[in-house]
C-alpha cells in the first residue's frame, strides 16, 4: 500500500521508507534464526519480556513412535521459562497462509508433544549449537542466566511439552484478517497453549536502509482475561483426570500421617515442612515432583542417590529423572504408591534431621 511507510531522520529531514516484500520465505526464516527478538517477546509479556533461544530450524516432526520426520517445523525455540515455542513462517503472498498453515501447526504441536520427549529437545539444541560453532552452555546462559540449572531447564521443557504448555506462533510479513480471526479464537479457547501471529514488516531496501517492525496479533483483552482465570485448584485437578485427583487425595492423607502441611497453591498441591516443599503434584503436567535442592546443598548425597535410584526404577529407562527435581507421571506414582509414600516419609525424615 502506498501509505504503508515509516519515516527515518536523515540530514535534518525525514525520509520515507515504503513497505517492501521479502524476496523469499527463507529470508524471513533466516532473520528469525539469527534475531529471535523479532518474535515480539516484549509484546507477549511487557512485565517480563520473553527471551528466546533457538532449539532447531527445520525441526523434524514424526507421526508415530520410532518414525522419522514426516513433517518439518520451520523453527523451534524455547523461552527463559522453558516454554517450547513452535514457529511457522509464510509470506502473505502464499495462499496457504489463510487456512492450511493452521492445520500444519496443529499437526506439528500434537505430534511434537508426543514424540519430542526423552531428551530430544536438548539433543536438537546441542546439534544446532555444534552446527553453528557455539558452546551450548554459553548460548543457554544468555537466556536463562548463569545460575540456572541446564539439566532442570530441559527437564522442565519436557514437562511443559507433556502438559501442553506451549506457544504456537505464525509469522508473516502481513497476517491476513482470516488468519488473525483464527488465531484470536484459538488463543481465547486454549487455556495452556498461547497462540499468536507476528507480523514482521520490512521497510526500505538494502540500497538505502532496511527496517523491520514486529507486531503481535492475538493478544486480545479477551484472550488475556481467559488465560488469567485458571479456576480453583480442585477444578484443575478434576480437569487433569482421575489419576491426578487420586494422587492429590493420597498426598493429603500422607500429609496428615507425617505432619506435613498440605498447601493448595494456584497450580499445585504441596506437602511442606519448615524448610519448604517436600513433594507436590502439578495438575497441568500430570506429574508428582520431589524438590531435592535443599538436601543436595546439605550434603545428603548418598541418601538422595538412593531416592533417585528408586524413582528411576519406577520411571523406567525411557527418560532419566532430573537430579534436582525428579518427577513421575501420576499414573506411575499410583502404580507404585507404596514406594512413593516411602520416599515422601524418607525425605521428610531427612529434612527434619538437617539444620538449615
Amino acid at each position: 500500500m502506498e501509505d504503508d511507510v515509516i519515516f527515518i531522520r536523515r540530514e535534518g529531514g525525514l525520509v520515507s521508507l515504503a513497505a517492501a516484500p521479502y524476496e523469499a520465505e527463507a529470508v524471513l526464516q533466516q532473520l528469525l534464526e539469527r534475531h529471535p527478538q523479532l518474535l515480539a517477546g516484549h509484546q507477549m509479556d511487557r512485565a517480563d519480556p520473553r527471551r528466546f533461544v533457538l532449539v532447531c530450524r527445520e525441526t523434524p516432526v514424526a507421526d508415530h513412535e520410532g518414525g522419522g520426520g514426516r513433517w518439518s517445523l520451520d523453527h523451534l525455540f524455547v523461552d527463559q521459562d522453558a516454554i517450547p515455542t513452535l514457529v511457522e513462517v509464510k509470506r502473505s503472498a502464499d495462499t496457504r497462509i489463510r487456512r492450511e498453515v493452521v492445520g500444519q501447526m496443529l499437526d506439528y504441536a500434537a505430534n511434537g508433544v508426543r514424540y519430542w520427549g526423552e531428551g530430544v529437545l536438548e539433543q536438537l539444541f546441542e546439534r544446532t549449537c555444534a552446527e553453528n560453532g557455539n558452546d551450548p552452555g554459553a548460548v543457554l546462559e544468555q537466556v536463562i542466566g548463569p545460575d540456572a540449572d541446564a539439566e532442570e531447564f530441559w527437564a522442565r521443557a519436557e514437562r511443559n511439552l507433556r502438559g501442553g504448555a506451549l506457544r504456537l506462533v505464525f509469522v508473516a510479513d502481513v497476517i491476513p484478517a482470516e488468519l488473525a480471526a483464527v488465531i484470536e479464537f484459538l488463543n481465547t479457547r486454549m487455556h495452556d497453549t498461547d497462540v499468536y501471529g507476528v507480523e514482521v514488516r520490512r521497510y526500505g531496501d538494502a540500497d538505502t536502509a532496511e527496517c523491520f517492525v514486529p507486531r503481535l496479533v492475538g493478544a486480545t483483552a479477551a484472550a488475556v482475561a481467559e488465560k488469567r482465570y485458571q479456576g480453583p485448584l480442585e477444578d484443575r485437578l478434576r480437569r487433569a483426570g482421575d489419576d491426578v485427583v487420586t494422587v492429590a487425595e493420597r498426598l493429603r492423607l500422607l500429609g496428615e500421617e507425617t505432619g506435613l502441611a498440605v498447601v493448595s497453591a494456584a497450580n499445585s498441591l504441596r506437602l511442606r515442612d519448615r524448610l519448604g516443599t517436600v513433594v507436590l503434584v502439578y495438575p497441568t503436567y500430570r506429574t508428582v515432583e520431589f524438590p531435592l535442592d535443599f538436601l543436595w546443598h546439605a550434603g545428603r548425597d548418598a541418601e538422595i542417590a538412593e531416592v533417585r535410584t528408586i524413582l528411576q526404577q519406577i520411571a523406567g529407562t525411557a527418560r532419566p529423572v532430573s537430579a534436582k527435581a525428579p518427577n513421575l507421571d501420576c499414573s506411575q506414582a499410583l502404580e507404585h504408591w507404596d514406594q512413593v509414600a516411602g520416599i515422601v516419609r524418607s525425605l521428610a525424615r531427612m529434612r527434619a534431621e538437617t539444620t538449615p
